[in-house]
This record gives structure tokens, sequence and C-alpha cells, in this order.
């Protein structure tokens, strides 16, 4: 009974798509470029993740000032 049931909708399932290599390889594209993005946004950010996570405020980087010597 199950059987019929499936074979009565197949014409209703059945897809109306072509995916050719081309859109195998946008895919796979898309995936590789999407990581690379996800690793520069880890990166740009990694103090601040690093500081949300230890519960401690992320170190402020300032400019040295080497106008005046060091004692």
């Amino acid at each position: 009974m199950h059987f019929q049931f499936i074979d009565f909708l197949a014409p209703v399932l059945r897809p109306q798509a072509y995916l050719d290599p081309g859109s195998g390889s946008f895919l796979i594209q898309l995936l590789i470029a999407g990581l690379v993005g996800a690793g520069f946004i880890i990166k740009a950010y990694w103090k601040k993740i690093k500081a949300f996570f230890t519960r401690t405020k992320p170190a402020e980087e300032t400019p040295k000032d080497d106008s005046q010597p060091q004692q």
C-alpha cells in the first residue's frame, strides 16, 4: 500500500532541474570561499573572541610614541 502511494506521487516529485559539472564546481568554489572568509573574520576578531570566552578585557593596542626616549 505504501509503495503504491509513492508511485502515485512520482510524477509530482520529479525534479525539473539539471546540475551540470559547472554547477558542482561553482558550489565547491562557494564552500571554499566561505571557509576562507570565515578564517579571515576569525583572524580579525581573534582577541575579542578569546576575551569573550576567557572573560577578560582584550588588550588595547596602543601605538608606540618614539619621540620620547624611554628611561
